[in-house]
């Protein structure tokens, strides 16, 4: 894969361009935009897991510096979406690639801004539950209740060197009750060490889940909303309530954040052998730790516990042959994690601290793979143009972004060139955008 910024020639460019922006302000003061209405609706239950997100936005976007992403809100992990803007540039129709999980909680979050740079107002994030799973009735199977609470730090990887803190969603707070599955509640709380007390929310199609959920993007708030102590559950029930108290304990310290060694490898995983994925060791890692790693939704290591789950002193894992697809792009997450636990005839508790780092594992196909190489760049009227040189015939996929942040890569074109050599021309109101070429579609 080959990346490269168009910035360096685009100082003048950008300079008048923030001159015209600067006066169209003095004559028209432009009101922010907003999210008019997405489908499904915020807070919708029984969706398809194949159904597509529309957001439907008041005016025109900036459609290079307007993204949504999507996370699972139990593990956090991002979600996968092939995005397409309408010939308006007003509705964004995002579609799960592959389908959102059966019966999972999505969350969602929009950010972005219009042609003037005026960023979004109002709600910016949201939620739905999709459909299946046990059909709205719950697992049926847990025997006892489980208390959770756990702080995660996010990064992306986009090249060999070191991960990156998120900066969409870079802290994070989940609290949850999963009810043993002959209990039933009317509410669950939660008193956090500082006092407050929040509600959980109760899962539509999971009834037996209830859950908190918050994102932050400032440390030293984050840490003084949600500091290490006692966090007491109240389960409010109709014949009786319960109180338990989950230690986040004062001596966890906060896990580094995951660097693979294998991200150049990753960017060409022959689907047909095994693939060993693999990371610079946990710092302190100890066999008491647990480490996570996931691929798109084809692979995941097993939980705590489980035979095959890592602990804090493992450093690689091997993907087994024929596991992924080829000619796919797959987000991987390492996680570290620090946990306690305990248990009793009734509940559990965990707590944990995690850290958790995200990037592209892209895998190749048949035909020719030879290098990608970008060459004559150049930028005029508003457009920039470049050729890709490559082998005959070979299949490639050109993307850009404005940040290079992992999920914030939009795909311009799939082409290839029976001579090895394509000319690409890409009109943007944005001067300063990055490229990259992938083999395959």
């Amino acid at each position: 894969m080959n990346i490269f910024p168009f910035s360096m020639v685009l100082k003048h460019s950008a300079r008048l361009g923030a001159v015209a922006i600067s006066l169209a302000y003095l004559v028209h003061a432009h009101a922010q935009p907003f999210i008019f209405s997405t489908v499904p609706a915020n807070g919708a239950s029984g969706v398809s897991p194949s159904a597509s997100v529309v957001f439907t936005f008041s005016e025109q976007m900036d459609t290079v510096a307007t993204t949504a992403e999507f996370r699972d809100s139990m593990t956090f992990a991002l979600l996968p979406v092939s995005s397409v803007w309408s010939g308006a540039n007003n509705v964004l129709t995002c579609t799960p690639t592959p389908a959102f999980p059966s019966a999972g909680f999505i969350v969602w979050i929009v950010e972005g801004e219009n042609l003037p740079g005026d960023p979004i107002e109002g709600e910016t994030s949201g939620f739905f539950m999709t459909s299946g799973g046990g059909g709205g009735t719950g697992s049926g199977t847990n025997q006892i209740t489980a208390f959770t609470v756990g702080k995660v730090h996010f990064y992306n990887q986009t090249s060999a060197g070191a991960p990156t803190l998120d900066v969409d969603v870079p802290y994070n707070f989940t609290a949850t009750t999963v009810l043993a599955s002959n209990r039933a509640a009317n509410s669950v709380t939660v008193t956090l060490p500082t006092s407050a007390v929040s509600n959980l929310t109760q899962n539509i199609l999971q009834p037996e889940s209830f859950y908190l959920f918050s994102t932050w993007t400032d440390l030293p708030s984050f840490n003084a909303n949600f500091p290490a102590g006692n966090y007491v559950f109240n389960v409010v029930a109709a014949t009786s309530n319960q109180l338990v108290t989950v230690n986040l304990p004062e001596s966890f310290a906060q896990p580094n954040a995951p660097h693979t060694t294998s991200f150049m490898a990753a960017q060409s995983v022959d689907v047909a052998q095994p693939f060993v994925l693999s990371w610079d060791a946990f710092q302190d890692g100890t066999a008491a730790d647990f480490i996570f790693v996931s691929i798109g939704d084809v692979f995941q290591t097993p939980n705590p516990g489980k035979p095959g789950a890592l602990n804090g002193t493992a450093t690689s894992i091997q993907i087994p042959a024929g596991t992924l697809q080829s000619n796919l792009n797959y987000d991987v997450t390492i996680g570290f994690y620090r946990t306690t636990s305990s248990s009793n005839a009734s509940f559990t508790t965990t707590a944990y601290l995690a850290t958790s780092t995200e990037f592209t594992l892209i895998t190749s196909g048949g035909g020719s793979t030879g290098p990608l190489v970008f060459t004559n760049n150049a930028w005029a009227g508003g457009a920039f143009s470049f050729d890709v040189t490559s082998s005959p015939g070979q299949t490639f996929t050109v993307e850009y972004s404005a940040t290079m942040l992992t999920n914030q890569w939009l795909t311009l074109l799939t082409t290839n060139s029976a001579t090895g050599r394509v000319r690409i021309t890409h009109a943007a109101a944005n001067p300063y955008l990055f490229y990259r070429a992938r083999k395959g579609p």
